[in-house]
């Protein structure tokens, strides 16, 4: 039985890690479209999905250390038993008992036929060293599991690999801000379009109307607070050409007070194609 669980021990590591490494892989790819997918509603369910798997990855890899360090004893314990039990057949214990390793010869007397005793002539015998167990070296690892920290989404991230995009922009390419609002009503339209808001909410909507823009082109939205940079989201385009629609920045904390400007940039373009600054004040 021990033998058996020997064996199977390290199979059963092995797949619970294998299986823990691919989920991990899958939720970071998850936690990836959950920040570049062009949907709002998709970057949330990806991002959900991936915390999910993660979890599911964190657990089988401890199961795993756990199955690795139980394996480390069981091949502990049965080299214990090994090395102090030594059971011995019929014919081993009926057998003479072989000669000592430190004893270097061995005298036999041979009797004379006369009844005497000849002299005492030191007969060589070859001696034979005892064996020794080879010893068990046991090496138990574990592999440290990558834990994300959770950030609001969207987050500011300067140091993220830029996208690229080789669709260039049409000349009329154009994304214009119509309005603010932080509710969207069954027309997908602003219920209440404004630009003063009570600090602490926590959604931004931004209204847009846009016309002669390509599929794959880049673009980008910023979010400024008393002249700096707190939010910086690239993208590629995949809507229609031209058409309406609506974006948002989310704080989970609440917008706090102060003077807020969203620009919208085409392509690699330095200036703005459309700006709209809002005032969050505090509440009363």
């Amino acid at each position: 039985m021990l033998d058996t669980i020997r064996n199977v021990l390290p199979y059963t590591t092995g797949v619970l890690f294998l299986l823990a490494l691919l989920l991990f892989v899958v939720s970071l790819r998850l936690f990836r479209r959950s920040r570049t997918d062009v949907f709002w509603r998709r970057r949330r369910d990806a991002g959900q999905r991936g915390w999910r798997l993660f979890v599911v990855a964190f657990a089988l890899a401890a199961l795993s250390a756990v199955s690795c360090t139980f394996t480390g004893m069981v091949m502990l314990f049965s080299k214990d038993n090994t090395s102090h039990s030594a059971p011995l057949d019929t014919a081993f214990q009926n057998s003479p008992p072989a000669p000592s390793e430190t004893s270097a010869e061995s005298t036999t007397v041979v009797p004379s036929p006369t009844g005497g005793e000849m002299p005492d002539t030191p007969l060589p015998v070859e001696t034979f060293p005892s064996p020794t167990p080879m010893p068990v070296v046991v090496i138990i690892t574990t592999t440290p599991v990558f834990t994300p920290t959770e950030t609001l989404f969207p987050t500011f991230t300067p140091y993220a690999t830029p996208l690229v995009s080789n669709v260039t922009p049409l000349p009329n390419a154009q994304i214009t801000i119509t309005g603010l609002d932080d509710q969207v009503s069954a027309t997908l339209a602003p219920v209440r379009p404004r630009v003063l808001f009570d600090a602490g909410v926590k959604r931004i909507y931004l209204f847009v109307e846009f016309k002669g823009m390509a599929q794959g082109v880049l673009w980008k939205r910023t979010l400024y607070r008393d002249g700096e940079l707190i939010d910086s989201s690239s993208y590629l385009w995949g809507l229609e050409t031209e058409g309406n629609t609506y974006f948002f920045f989310g704080n989970d904390d609440g917008f706090q007070p102060g003077a807020y400007e969203i620009r919208v940039f085409i392509g690699d373009a330095s200036a703005p194609t459309s700006s709209m600054s809002f005032i969050v004040i505090p509440q009363s």
